[in-house]
């Protein structure tokens, strides 16, 4: 099963929490934000790739948060979603794009589960298997 791993870590700051806290400072900072969490997904899914990652479109995506402690309510993790998705889309190599388009076509849904490890987290995204 390939699966794509990334870092609760650096997502933190792109939380719910924290993208409304920078769109009410400046629409810019806001902006900036949404750029800097793609471009992070973006270099993920383009390793994906390298390492001859990929997922059978259309599928259900799997999301297992490990994360470092219960300090962020799983929605706001969730919101993160959306960077991911678009560095997905925007990750490609030659011809090879990861995802071309996140819509409902590719997109068939998603779950999201929630545990904590202190010593390994990490956010590991899969196919669901449909049956």
């Amino acid at each position: 099963m390939d699966k794509v791993i990334l870092d609760p870590n650096i997502l933190r700051q792109f939380t719910l929490n924290k993208y409304i806290e920078a769109e009410r400072k400046n629409r810019f900072i806001a902006a900036k934000l949404k750029k800097t969490a793609t471009a992070y997904a973006r270099n993920v899914f383009l390793q994906a790739i390298t390492d001859d990652v990929s997922f059978s479109w259309p599928t259900k995506l799997k999301f297992d948060w490990y994360l470092p402690d219960r300090r962020i309510d799983p929605d706001n993790w969730t919101f993160t979603q959306k960077f991911i998705f678009d560095g997905m889309q925007k990750a490609q190599i030659g011809k090879r794009v990861f995802l071309d388009n996140d819509n409902v076509k590719n997109i068939k849904g998603f779950d999201h589960d929630f545990y904590v490890d202190k010593v390994n987290p990490r956010l590991e995204i899969y196919e669901m298997e449909v049956g």
